[in-house]
């Protein structure tokens, strides 16, 4: 697994795992009187479960600079992964301490919240789980007949809730409180990031950028493309192979914030152009939103931008499959003079979009070479005679084809580094 990480995910980890919850660690140690120490393990061991809880709801927010730096679907894998170990903890701490009267109630009501949330999370809304487990797929792909995109992320907002009542748990506990400099830490802790997420909240009803939707078209079947003019084009900066978040704030059921990749690279006149494959009840509802509708959008996500300005040099090997072709498009437009080879293949020959100016472009364009076809490409072979030079791999498609090509490639002796699979994963 180590192997397949790259440096700046293994410092991330070693980072929120270790020297986050270093400090107050250390606090409780030297506070915590005598007369607890049969207790002390288990008490570190909720507060380090608080302390992760803290930063899963600020990887919530989708920090822009983590983004680019690992990618939002590593963050959100962070993100589950933590909130499990965090619970994990959080019950060694619960069986291993003894409490009485509201300090004890509290603490149970945060805990069978942590609980219930976790069961529905690793359902609805844990892709990089549900996505390795036909089991899961077919239980969420059942339940979100009730289970909407709206309800999934209110629902999820109840882990404040929780962490709340931790909060007031430890203000409970006199011979915690009475540790000042971990009391500090403890409440510093919280008021930053409490701030962070109420920020990022007022943004995203108060100052997100506004767009209209102007176009609409088919592109295949259950495939829509729609256009938005942003009204001040300079709020958002789109990268090539960018995604960006859309909802329509006055449209009942669209009002959560979605991600789609952009089809296009977007210049200073404010276009955005994005295709939508009907899969779930957020992206077949919008495909009837009227033309002059009003949208806030908040982006872009995305590293293959940031890998491609950290390889000028490299020719690249773009692999997409079904939609995943739509950020490759916005790559294989900004970078004319680059060497690309693009691999594209999807189920069935009606379900390929923008063949025809891929085709076109093909046509024009020497340093692009592509490859299409309707059933998988032999990847151990096509990988054996694409690594015979340098390049940078961006990899957008399907959980097992991505993992299949990711796989290969690293086995063939690719750099972790120079492979990124942008996995939608949530």
């Amino acid at each position: 697994m180590l192997k397949r990480m790259s440096y700046a995910q293994g410092v991330i980890w070693l980072i929120l795992l270790f020297v986050v919850p270093l400090p107050l660690i250390q606090a409780l140690a030297l506070g915590l009187p005598s007369a607890y120490a049969s207790e002390s393990l288990a008490i570190q061991w909720g507060s380090i479960a608080y302390v992760w809880f803290l930063v899963v709801i600020y990887l919530s927010t989708r920090p822009k600079w983590l983004d680019r730096l690992i990618g939002l679907p590593n963050i959100y894998f962070i993100h589950g992964t933590l909130s499990l170990l965090a619970i994990g903890m959080a019950y060694l701490h619960k069986t291993g301490t003894q409490s009485f009267g509201l300090i004890r109630q509290t603490g149970d009501w945060a805990f069978d919240l942590f609980i219930g949330l976790m069961g529905y999370s690793l359902i609805f809304m844990a892709g990089w789980l549900t996505n390795r487990s036909r089991l899961l797929r077919q239980l969420k792909h059942t339940l979100e007949r009730f289970f909407h995109h709206e309800l999934s992320i209110w629902l999820h907002r109840l882990n404040l809730v929780a962490v709340l009542l931790v909060f007031v748990h430890v203000q409970l506990i006199s011979y915690i409180t009475a540790i000042t400099g971990y009391i500090w830490l403890f409440n510093g802790y919280t008021g930053v990031v409490i701030v962070l997420y109420l920020w990022q909240k007022y943004c995203q009803v108060w100052r997100l950028p506004r767009a209209k939707l102007v176009a609409s078209r088919q592109l295949a079947p259950n495939f829509m493309e729609f256009t938005f003019q942003m009204r001040q084009p300079h709020q958002l900066t789109v990268l090539p192979g960018d995604y960006v978040f859309l909802k329509f704030p006055t449209i009942r059921g669209l009002g959560e914030l979605h991600p789609f990749s952009v089809v296009n690279t977007v210049d200073d006149s404010g276009k955005i152009v994005l295709a939508i494959r009907g899969d779930g009840d957020f992206t077949l509802q919008v495909q009837d939103v009227a033309v002059g509708s009003q949208a806030r959008l908040i982006g872009g996500y995305g590293r293959f931008s940031t890998l491609l300005e950290s390889h000028p040099d490299r020719p690249l090997v773009l692999i997409g499959g079904g939609s995943g072709v739509v950020p490759l498009l916005a790559v294989t437009a900004a970078f004319p003079e680059v060497p690309i080879d693009l691999f594209y293949t999807a189920h069935k020959q009606e379900q390929f979009i923008y063949l025809p100016e891929l085709q076109a472009w093909a046509a024009r364009q020497s340093q692009l070479r592509l490859h299409v076809q309707t059933t998988r490409f032999d990847v151990a072979q096509t990988v054996a005679e694409l690594t015979m030079t340098p390049a940078l791999y961006l990899i957008s498609g399907p959980p097992a084809m991505g993992r299949a090509w990711r796989q290969a490639l690293i086995q063939h002796g690719v750099a972790v580094d120079d492979v990124y699979y942008e996995e939608f994963n949530w």
